[in-house]
């Protein structure tokens, strides 16, 4: 009689499943055997393909390549080749997706460039579901697209939610299955570009609001392990939005754990998030649009009234992705390290 191995640690992975099939068929040689998922693994994901050159794109990229997963990048900057178990593939997201699907035949395509344009996400996905292709992740890992409040407030979130509508309709009738994911602010590039009101440099600080006003933030390198958590679970949570934000915190929060990680102090100064919203409304009226959305963006985390963070206190999906949630302070010292040691790139590769 042939022995079964064992789950590794409690989960069979591809590999494990694998060697269990060639054991049975080892003994009943005229039966087939299909192993369905285990604890909600696709265990048929193997080839994935990510589409976009971006901090998502990146922290995706960082967390699959260390995983058995075949992985596949293309974006208009990539050189073909292959580096570290990464396949790369030079491809404009304005030219047919068709080539590209049919040579590779991933089993998942995960999006995360222009997520504010509906109709490109719309291509992007009418081409997934004409090539065969059974999954898709949609470009979220921000603020809460499905909040109307926010959707005022950021044009783009309006879009990306038009993008989720679209994929529910197409899920309905069979077509494809897909999952996306909201994780809030990415903090560590809010804090090192400034966006959040910090100059790290000069220990200072103009907040809106009271300061105590929660918002939902996560590290980049959360965005990575949050999609291969996704993966190993699709079957768990297939056709859902997920709220799956690193950390729940403050503006105070943050100045006392950069005043407690520095042993400086900052000067902070107050300010109405009205005033924000004004100041980036005078800003898109003058042409300059990346300076007025970081506002509006900024008055999205202080502004109370859009209750942007509930979902994600209420709606957390971490516990059923078995993720360990962040810390604040873990995130602060990363940031501090990168300003100190690596010119404010977040994600210096350190680890």
């Amino acid at each position: 009689m042939t022995n079964t191995p064992e789950p590794s640690d409690g989960v069979f992975r591809l590999s494990e499943t694998q060697s269990i099939v060639r054991n049975l068929k080892s003994v009943r040689p005229h039966i087939v055997v299909l192993m369905a998922p285990i604890d909600g693994t696709a265990s048929d994901i193997e080839r994935i393909l990510i589409l976009g050159d971006n901090y998502a794109g990146s922290s995706i990229l960082k967390a699959l390549s260390r995983s058995e997963f075949e992985v596949h990048v293309a974006h208009s900057h990539a050189l073909p080749r292959q580096s570290n178990g990464v396949t790369y593939h030079t491809h404009e997201l304005s030219e047919p997706l068709e080539p590209l699907f049919s040579e590779l035949k991933p089993h998942l395509v995960i999006s995360t460039a222009s997520g504010g344009s509906f109709e490109t996400q719309k291509n992007i996905i009418d081409s997934t579901i004409e090539a065969g292709i059974p999954r898709f992740i949609p470009s979220e890992f921000g603020q809460d697209s499905l909040n109307t409040n926010v959707q005022e407030r950021l044009p783009p979130s309006r879009e990306r939610a038009r993008v989720i509508k679209y994929l529910e309709r197409q899920a309905d009738d069979g077509h494809i299955s897909w999952v996306a994911v909201a994780t809030g602010s990415a903090l560590d590039r809010a804090l090192l570009s400034g966006n959040l009101g910090f100059d790290l440099k000069w220990q200072s600080a103009t907040l809106h609001g009271e300061g105590t006003e929660r918002f939902a933030a996560s590290s980049s390198a959360w965005i990575g392990r949050v999609v291969l958590a996704v993966i190993e679970h699709w079957q768990e949570v297939k056709n859902q939005y997920l709220y799956l934000a690193g950390v729940t915190t403050s503006a105070n929060d943050v100045t006392d754990q950069l005043e407690k990680i520095t042993s400086k102090s900052f000067a902070v100064g107050r300010a109405e998030v009205e005033e924000c919203v004004r100041e980036a409304e005078r800003r898109l009226e003058q042409g300059f649009p990346d300076a007025g959305m970081f506002l509006m963006e900024r008055s999205v985390l202080y502004d109370q009234k859009l209750d942007a963070v509930r979902p994600f206190e209420e709606s957390d999906a971490a516990s059923k992705l078995g993720l360990e949630k962040e810390r604040i302070a873990d995130i602060i010292k990363g940031v501090v390290h990168d300003q100190q040691h690596h010119g404010g790139a977040p994600g210096c590769g350190c680890d």
